[in-house]
Formats: structure tokens, C-alpha cells, sequence
């Protein structure tokens, strides 16, 4: 009997560091500003590399804000690695302010460019992998086909919108509170003209805040129908029809703006890539809730891209 139970725990012992060996991962500081997450798959190959960029927010290199859980990019990271595909996944520089004493207002769009540029660059030059491309998740989206038009053998677009932020927040505020759009209309007029936006609706604080004002200004400034034109290399757009924060329609302009682009929309897929067949509570509850699996169709077009 003894016997067997040391042949068990040693079958064990194989088996748990069979699993723990499927991906290395490690902690990479890119500069002051950027550390994150490389996980590799464990093999002696050279490997393509995804690099993935946040959406729009507080949202940490796992895909999840204070308020909630869902590890998405962590998952995705793990599950590509299964694929042979490494990925560097990193905390954007508004985790840093802090530490750097640098305040919310002097943050724009262009850092975080500057920053996917810095991540690209310094994998470049580390010379160990096959490719690189990036991906962008949301906000990401937009800095990544910006950040990919030089350095960069591909491009993928998860839930990316294709108007520029500014006519985005205006048909979201026409449709939701109607009356509204005019004043915001009004705001984003006088922020392109004169910096600054005075005399809004205080029902739009959470958009034109004197702190967020400087961000706004500079994310107004791109397009990401024109952004996405410019790249000279293969492009991946994927979407989830259950998506509430980025319309599907948005993929559908991507896709004209790109037309020789790659195109998946999931079925039942929201915008942190999980299943919902329910309703918008569940859609919402799914935002803190790590269980949820990411979605097969979102990993098998990703490595099918990137591998090919």
C-alpha cells in the first residue's frame, strides 16, 4: 500500500510540474514609467510575441479596475502561451502617478502612445522573438494602431471604436439622455478651439472635469477610422455582438476604414470577451466574476493570426 501511494504522489509530482511548466512568467520593467508581465510558453523556439494595451481608465495589465475582477487579459495571456504565443501585458503609466508625482491633468493620450511605442521597442531590440504584434483592447485600441505603424508585424483590434471619441460620446449621450448631447456638442467645440471647455451641463462633470480636460483634449484629437488606414500591415478585428460600451457598428466602420482586414464577431461575446446568453444584468455582473472563460473564438483567431 505504501508503495502505491509513493507511485501516486510521484505521478503527481510529474503531472503538477507538467502543468506549472506549460508558461514561464516574469515580472519586465520597460522604463519608470511601465512594468508588466511576460509570460512565454516553455519552449527552446523562437515565439511571436502579443503585446497587449488596456482599455480606457484604471484598468491594470489583468483587465480589471477597483471595482472589479475579471482577470481577462490574464486568462487570454495564459491561454495564448498554450498556443506557443508569448504576450507582454502592462500596467498603463496612471498606476505610477503616485510613486512619480505626476498629476492626473498632465496625463494624455500621446504618453500612452509614447509608452506602446517604448514596449515595442524594447522588445525589438531584445531580439527573441519571431514577430511582434499588438494588441488593443478598447481605448487600447486606438493607441495601438497608432503605436503599430512603425516596429510592428501585425495588428489586432479587440472592441476598438472607429469614430473619434468625442462623436462617441455624443450619440452615447443622444440616446441616453437626450438634451444633453447639445451641451456636450457645445463642450468638445470649445475644448479643440480654445483648450478648454467652461459653461457645460453639470451632468457632464464625469466627462469634461477640470482634471480630465487635458486627456480628453488630446484623445479628441485622433481618428481611428483614418489611424487605421495608414498601417501597411495584417489587421485583425474582433468584436462581440453583446458588447453595451463599444456598439458593433464600430467594427463594421473598422472594417470599411480597413477592408483588408482580417474580420471575427463572436457570437454571445461582451466586452471583456465572455459569454453572456442573458440579459444586460448579467452582462454587467460578468465584469466581476475572474471564473468566466474567455471566449475559444477569441483565442483560436488570435493565435490563427498571429501563427500564420
Amino acid at each position: 500500500m505504501k508503495n502505491k501511494v509513493f507511485l501516486f504522489l510521484i505521478l503527481m509530482t510529474f503531472t503538477c510540474m507538467a502543468q506549472e511548466k506549460e508558461f514561464n512568467s516574469a515580472i519586465v520593467k520597460i522604463n519608470k514609467f511601465l512594468e508588466g508581465s511576460l509570460v512565454t510558453p516553455y519552449s527552446d523556439q523562437d515565439v511571436p510575441l502579443v503585446i497587449f494595451i488596456m482599455d480606457s481608465g484604471a484598468i491594470n495589465r489583468d483587465g480589471n479596475d477597483r471595482m472589479s475582477k475579471n482577470d481577462t487579459f490574464k486568462r487570454l495571456a495564459y491561454e495564448l502561451a498554450k498556443s506557443g504565443i508569448a504576450t507582454y501585458r502592462y500596467d498603463k503609466r496612471l498606476f505610477r502617478i503616485d510613486a512619480l508625482g505626476i498629476r492626473e491633468h498632465e496625463i494624455s493620450l500621446d504618453h500612452y502612445i509614447e509608452d506602446a511605442k517604448s514596449v515595442v521597442n524594447y522588445f525589438t531590440k531584445n531580439k527573441n522573438y519571431k514577430k511582434i504584434i499588438l494588441l488593443g483592447h478598447g481605448q487600447g485600441s486606438l493607441v495601438g494602431m497608432i503605436a503599430a505603424q512603425t516596429n510592428v508585424d501585425g495588428f489586432i483590434s479587440i472592441a476598438g471604436n472607429a469614430l473619434s471619441i468625442d462623436q462617441v460620446i455624443i450619440e452615447q449621450i443622444a440616446r441616453q439622455a437626450p438634451g444633453l448631447d447639445k451641451s456636450a456638442s457645445v463642450a468638445f467645440k470649445q475644448l479643440k478651439e480654445n483648450g478648454r471647455a467652461t459653461g457645460y451641463d453639470p451632468a457632464l462633470e464625469s466627462i469634461f472635469g477640470y482634471n480630465l480636460q487635458p486627456f480628453m483634449r488630446s484623445w479628441i484629437q485622433y481618428d481611428p477610422s483614418e489611424e487605421i488606414s495608414k498601417l501597411e500591415i495584417p489587421i485583425l478585428i474582433i468584436h462581440g455582438d453583446k458588447d453595451i460600451q463599444v456598439e458593433l457598428s464600430q467594427a463594421e466602420k473598422l472594417k470599411e476604414s480597413a477592408p483588408q482586414a482580417e474580420y471575427t464577431i463572436v457570437e454571445n461575446m461582451n466586452h471583456i470577451l465572455k459569454e453572456i446568453k442573458g440579459n444586460r444584468l448579467e452582462n454587467h455582473k460578468s465584469y466581476n466574476e475572474s471564473w468566466r472563460k474567455i471566449m475559444p473564438e477569441v483565442i483560436s483567431s488570435i493565435a490563427n493570426f498571429v501563427n500564420q
